[in-house]
């Protein structure tokens, strides 16, 4: 398969389904085979490393790597540095701090960010518009990250969060706000958003 059709939903279920870490390894740059699916595999290592960032996770649990199908000592190499990369971070949840019930909030909110039908939209736009500027430079993917996709994608996983929290109840704002971790004013005000519909 295709780096390119590596989609931010299946990292994040596969660390929901119990993953340490995830490695996507491809071709090359600038040798697929399918013509730009390394490139745009940038994009979504991109975008899965800012969900990581907004969940408190440790980014080097997401890796991508480029290598040819020839190099096989090169591929043994990577996947052992990885693995000692994982061993020293420990099991998914320990060095983030989260309890059992905490991993289990963060990463099923994370994949139902991944399958929120704006959200994907968004990122399939920003996907397109990228391509069509034919500069996949991880300047310009992190920048149209931050741009177009950082602000959306954090609000819809706060949303999602915050309906999880009070689908049992009312909650306080400090107490959504510690589970959360984001921006008080910010969480506030989705907050009240979601009580006003």
């Amino acid at each position: 398969m295709c780096t390119g059709r590596v989609d931010p939903l299946f990292v994040m279920m596969a660390f929901n389904n119990g993953a340490d870490g995830v490695l996507v390894a491809g071709c090359r740059i600038g040798e697929c085979k399918y013509g730009e699916g390394n490139l745009e595999a940038l994009l979504m290592g991109e975008t899965v490393k800012n969900l990581m960032k907004l969940l408190g996770m440790e980014e080097k649990r997401l890796r991508l790597d480029w290598v040819s199908s020839s190099e096989s000592a090169k591929i043994v190499e990577i996947i052992r540095d990885f693995s000692n990369t994982l061993q020293e971070i420990g099991p998914l949840g320990e060095k983030e701090g989260w309890s059992e019930e905490d991993k289990k909030f963060y990463l099923e909110s994370a994949v139902a960010l991944c399958n929120n039908m704006q959200f994907r939209s968004s990122y399939g736009n920003l996907a397109r518009e990228i391509k069509k500027m034919g500069d996949f430079s991880l300047e310009v993917i992190t920048k149209k990250v931050e741009e177009k996709l950082l602000s959306a994608m954090k609000t819809r996983l706060y949303e999602i969060e915050i309906k999880e929290l009070v689908k049992d109840g009312p909650k306080s704002l400090d107490y959504i706000v510690g589970k959360i971790k984001g921006d008080p004013v910010e969480i506030e005000k989705i907050l009240s958003k979601i009580i006003k519909t």
